[in-house]
């Protein structure tokens, strides 16, 4: 099994709290110029243009911190390994789905839901970013805009749908080494 994640910034529980703290002085600054021009000009407006900027930042930090994509491909049987606990070789993964299986999840603030299971029989066809290809369907998940993303085409009753995403060149040699299998 390979995974990665593809987030726009990758941060740390430091870096996280540095921007909570931001958040929190920016609110009251904020707050405070609001009030001030609330009572000079004596209409509420600016306390409504005051939450309105707010709402952007926290939909901005939103997007840029909290959301990205994770990728995982099973591209082998997990292998034993020595456990001296036991005094035997065992095997420490339990896969949830098949070897050559790719799955595609949106992840908000570390919690992962599923957006696309696909069996490596289903995939038709690995596509760098730019290629054109007919499809019937279009699914982007990925930051990234379509044009700069690497895609697959899937086959699925009889349908042909296009996803884009955006794995490293890693990921996509194991998709590629599932694929020449079949």
């Amino acid at each position: 099994m390979y995974q990665e994640s593809d987030d726009k910034l990758r941060g740390s529980a430091g870096s996280d709290t540095f921007i909570l703290i931001m958040l929190i002085a920016i609110f009251f600054i904020a707050g405070a110029i609001a009030a001030f021009l609330r009572a000079k000009f004596d209409s509420p407006l600016p306390m409504y243009i005051a939450g309105v900027v707010f709402a952007g930042i926290l939909y901005l930090v939103y997007r840029l911190r909290l959301v990205g994509w994770r990728y995982t491909v099973f591209y082998e049987e997990p292998k034993p390994e020595y456990d001296p606990r036991f005094d035997e070789e065992i095997i420490h993964e339990d896969y949830p789905y098949p070897v050559g299986t790719v799955v595609i999840e949106r992840i908000v603030s570390a919690k992962g839901e599923i957006a696309a299971v696909i069996d490596s029989s289903e995939i038709s066809a690995i596509l760098e970013p730019g290629a054109s290809a007919e499809c019937g369907e279009e699914l982007v998940f990925g930051p990234r805009k379509k044009e700069k993303s690497s895609s697959l085409l899937v086959t699925r009753d009889g349908k042909t749908s296009r996803i884009y995403f955006t794995p490293s060149e890693r990921f996509l040699s194991y998709v590629r080494g599932l694929t020449e299998g079949k």
